[in-house]
């Protein structure tokens, strides 16, 4: 009986993969995916969106606690159709992460800036909340890839979403 219980707590300790986020631990992610944007006509009848857009994100994570860690991201997204656009975006915020074996989701909250220009945009600059969020697979202590969804928008009139592929690494855990 004995043998059996310690076979199968072996099987769950070398499925479990803790996403042990600890103060101090810093973390380094790269992403690129989808992106696309909503913004009024100027005659705020219509909405215009993109054909096909793209971005490349970065974030700096540094744990608070064992789940939480304070953040920053970037991205910049280029869109097609309608005349060429971009975007740029820079937030600041907290991201919490929820610990399943080896699969980690995770939920962030951010605010900052979004400049846009091209296509259907006055080249300018607004105030944007960013709300994240994805799952990262562990492959090792110190790295995993993953999915990540964004969401910003304000008061304003631009709204954008990116749908990205993440490779993330961490260091300083200890």
């Amino acid at each position: 009986m004995s043998a059996r219980v310690a076979v199968g707590l072996g099987l769950v300790a070398s499925v479990w993969g803790h996403a042990w986020a600890g103060d101090g631990e810093n973390a380094v992610s790269a992403a690129v995916g989808y992106a696309t944007y909503a913004t009024p006509n100027e005659d705020e009848d219509e909405t215009l969106r993109p054909t096909a857009g793209g971005t490349l994100a970065a974030t700096y994570e540094r744990g608070l606690g064992d789940y939480a860690a304070w953040r920053v991201h970037g991205a910049g997204a280029l869109y097609g159709g309608g005349g060429t656009a971009t975007t740029g975006l820079v937030t600041v915020g907290l991201s919490y992460r929820v610990d399943v074996l080896r699969y980690v989701p995770y939920v962030a909250v951010g605010v900052g800036g979004i400049v846009r220009s091209g296509g259907p945009f006055e080249t300018g600059v607004e105030p944007v909340l960013e709300l994240a969020g994805g799952v990262d697979w562990l492959r090792g202590r110190d790295r995993s890839w993953g999915l990540a969804g964004s969401l910003t928008g304000f008061a304003r009139d631009t709204t954008t979403f990116s749908l990205c592929l993440r490779s993330t690494w961490r260091w300083g855990y200890f």
